[in-house]
């Protein structure tokens, strides 16, 4: 691999000098005059990337990661959305085993499915300021030997309590890609990019629950014992390992020059540096961050400022919501409620999950490439000014879809009949991740953008929290509407907390958002929580 540098020629900046000005996202864009390339020391800029209006304006260092080759910047990003979402994945990895622990271990249900949950949550709020101080690779690189040992652990349980205590610890290793992600998408990707490549991190986290009994159903039923589910994870891991080795370069660490203004010598060039070895990127370990460890626990809590921050706040509450309704909800249940009424044995609950990857992969298309499409055309209509609150009004609708597709769930599992499996209650959970998946991107994309910029690495663990916390609860309750009432019912009441409230929550900011943010940047000494396009 290489990360050569080179200039841009006169000649291609001249093409350019009597183009008009672009906008922030356009797929063929070009710069402004050449005098404001040169001005500003922006030859570099202009060779690798084609254009100059970027947030944030990269370095000449081709060890930036934003100067990194695409493919390098896609092939580690694969790897940390793979990763993340190999935390809920493993947790959902048993559901097909749900009756076989019930059985052997003398359980319910709730207790097999819910613990894992809450470790998901927590464990990432220590991750972050310790990656912050030695860097996201020797995270990632442990996360990953040390969850194969430990699933490989869990395959030779023999009791109730060793086996969750060996889920716990498999919890807390898989979770720092669950905060990490969003911070390396900030790291390696350009401010108009985010929208897309959150979305793939955000999709791949959302596939875990659904793509695992998907996976494991079959494996179990045709192997007839649950232990290979935990030697299939351990198989994952350990070529987790092996990619990292070669193919996740650190992200952290890089110190980036300001530019100035022109007429400056510093604004105008850079001092040189000494090319680093490709290998170095891969292979030396060193500290990225000269911060005390002694402030690792302030800064493990640090996040839950956001509880004062409504633009985050409000959008966690709202995801947090649809997540445990939709996702969480359709995931713990299928086995419970679906499985049941249509006799399906394992192999037959794990192929049930097809219609969640379907609707969630779909929501995505739609989710990640549209919403930065929506932005990009708002942004032109506003004659270039970017505001956060233009990308909700593509995530409101997602609310409705997930609350209808909930809701088609409880009435076709209600009206058809029992022990003759239909396909009609799936087509209401492909709708409910289809508009979960919008919901995500959308919330995880406004939450950064809103918050400036010295506190947007907190806003991921934060959600990320907020979510797995609600989720953790909702297991005890899910049941209870649908065993005391009928399906219809209590998926209507869900739907109302998922089209209702979960909906309010996030409009409220399409309101209020911009006068919080103004507020929140003048506190932390910003003018704007989000520049806008050069």
């Amino acid at each position: 691999m290489s990360f050569e540098d080179s200039s841009a020629s006169g000649a291609d900046i001249e093409k350019t000098s009597a183009s008009p000005p672009t906008y922030l996202g356009e797929d063929k864009p070009t710069t402004t005059l050449r005098e404001d390339v040169a001005a500003y020391g922006l030859e570099k800029v202009f060779q690798r990337h084609g254009r100059i209006d970027l947030i944030p304006l990269p370095s000449n260092d081709p060890q930036d990661p934003y100067n990194w080759s695409s493919w390098i910047k896609h092939a580690l990003l694969i790897q940390i959305a793979f990763h993340a979402m190999m935390g809920p994945f493993s947790a959902a990895s048993v559901i097909p085993s749900f009756e076989t622990f019930v059985e052997d271990f003398d359980i319910t249900i709730t207790q097999a499915s819910s613990v894992p949950i809450l470790f998901l949550g927590a464990t990432p709020l220590l991750a972050a300021p310790i990656s912050a101080r030695i860097g996201r690779r020797p995270i990632l690189l442990g996360s990953a030997i040390l969850s194969a040992a430990v699933h490989l652990g869990g395959a030779y349980c023999h009791s109730y309590g060793t086996l969750m205590i060996t889920r716990v610890f498999q919890a807390i290793l898989l979770s720092p890609p669950q905060s990490l992600g969003a911070d390396m998408v900030n790291e390696m990707f350009f401010q108009h990019e985010k929208g897309q490549k959150l979305g793939i991190w955000t999709l791949l986290t959302a596939l875990g629950p659904p793509v695992a009994p998907l996976i494991m159903g079959p494996l179990v039923w045709n192997t007839g014992k649950w232990q290979w589910t935990f030697y299939l994870l351990a198989i994952i891991n350990l070529v987790q390992f092996i990619l990292y080795i070669f193919f996740a370069p650190e992200t952290a660490g890089f110190v980036r020059p300001a530019r100035g203004v022109p007429g400056v010598e510093t604004a105008t060039s850079e001092a040189p540096r000494q090319k680093t070895p490709w290998w170095k990127l891969y292979f030396s370990f060193k500290r990225t961050s000269s911060a005390p460890w002694s402030r690792v626990p302030y800064e493990t809590v640090h996040p839950f400022v956001m509880v004062l921050r409504p633009t985050v706040l409000l959008p966690a509450l709202a995801y947090a919501i649809t997540f445990s309704y939709t996702n969480v909800l359709l995931t713990v249940e299928i086995p419970a409620l679906l499985g049941r009424k249509y006799q399906l044995n394992p192999q037959q609950i794990g192929l049930q999950y097809v219609s969640s990857v379907i609707g969630a992969t779909l929501g995505e298309v739609v989710a990640g490439t549209g919403s930065d499409w929506w932005m990009l055309w708002r942004t032109k209509r506003a004659n270039g000014n970017r505001e956060p609150e233009m990308r909700i009004p593509f995530g409101l609708p997602g609310f409705i879809i997930g609350a209808v597709g909930t809701l088609i769930f409880g009435i076709q599992l209600q009206n058809t009949a029992a022990g003759r499996w239909n396909v009609t209650p799936l087509l209401g959970v492909a709708i409910a991740l289809f508009g979960l998946q919008i919901v995500t991107t959308v919330v995880y994309s406004y939450a950064i953008e809103a918050t400036t910029r010295k506190r947007q690495h907190l806003v991921s663990p934060f959600v990320g929290f907020v979510r797995q916390i609600y989720a953790f609860t909702a297991p005890f309750y899910l049941t209870i509407p649908f065993e005391e009432w009928n399906f219809t019912k209590g998926a209507g009441l869900l739907t109302a907390f998922v089209g209702i409230v979960s909906f309010a929550l996030l409009f409220v900011c399409q309101i209020f958002g911009r006068r919080w943010r103004q507020r929140e940047a003048e506190k932390d000494g910003e003018s704007e929580a989000v520049p806008e396009s050069p």
